[in-house]
């Protein structure tokens, strides 16, 4: 394990019996193929804590390990800290308040999130790379969690396969959603769960507090969409014209990586633009 970093960690439940390692990999851990393949290479794909073909069968209880060669940091234009909002920030983590419209990040120029935690870690003479945790959709807005280290960003990763990190979001969906349901439709042949509670109903939308079970490429708005009730002002998913996306991540909760038995709540407020019915 020298020279590695653990990305995702599961333990194999009873109905995963008898997948392949690497179907697991993809299927139950969210690895991207690139990645897949780049731990096969690296005999990072291991079972038990040790490296396994991707083609090996698991049993209930095996303890799934992807690990990655340690990387040098992203190089990440660096932008200007001005209106950055910070959630909250210790050694290890920070979280930022996304606008809608903002990019997570960006490599090619200064124009994402990213890049302004980059220059606010500058301005504060300190040679860290923000680290995304997760991203949120570019018209959406709220909480995006940032790790300060390439071990502390692997830590949560393993958290996220497990299932131990909560994240809630607010929405506003057309047409009338009257009572709280879940949503259990495959994306590109993956699993996808999203929980929905309706907060107030109006004549033509309904306000939301969304659950992210999975987190697939666009989930919310494609299982909405799915069902008929796109989100207000996304227009790619048949949703009507609006001033903005009605979607924000309201709340990202988890246990604290480096903070035994320290449960982390951290939640952004609806902002005060046009995302209000």
């Amino acid at each position: 394990m020298q020279g590695k970093i653990i990305i995702k960690q599961a333990e194999v439940k009873p109905s995963e019996a008898g997948l392949e390692l690497g179907v697991f990999a993809r299927e139950v851990l969210g690895l991207s193929s690139r990645r897949l393949q780049k731990a096969v290479r690296t005999q990072g794909l291991m079972r038990n804590g040790r490296p396994a073909h991707s083609k090996s069968k698991l049993r209930a209880g095996d303890v799934v390990q992807v690990a990655l060669p340690a990387q040098e940091q992203v190089k990440i234009p660096v932008a200007k800290a001005g209106g950055l909002r910070i959630l909250y920030e210790d050694e290890w983590l920070l979280a930022a308040d996304k606008p809608a419209g903002l990019p997570t990040y960006s490599v090619k120029d200064q124009g994402g999130l990213a890049n302004q935690v980059a220059g606010y870690f500058l301005s504060r003479g300190l040679k860290l790379t923000p680290r995304p945790v997760h991203r949120l959709d570019t018209p959406a807005s709220g909480v995006v969690l940032f790790a300060k280290e390439a071990e502390v960003q692997a830590e949560i990763s393993a958290l996220w396969a497990q299932g131990q990190v909560r994240r809630i979001y607010y929405a506003i969906c057309l047409g009338k959603w009257e009572r709280p349901g879940t949503i259990e439709l495959p994306i590109q042949g993956r699993r996808a769960v999203t929980k929905l509670e309706p907060l107030k109903v109006h004549p033509h939308c309904t306000e939301l507090l969304v659950e992210l079970v999975t987190g697939r490429t666009h989930q919310i708005r494609r299982h909405l969409a799915a069902l008929g009730h796109p989100l207000w002002g996304d227009v790619r998913y048949g949703g009507p014209r609006g001033p903005r996306l009605a979607l924000h991540a309201l709340e990202v909760s988890f246990p604290h990586p480096r903070k035994k038995g320290e449960q982390l709540k951290i939640c952004s407020p609806l902002p005060a633009d046009e995302l209000h019915p």
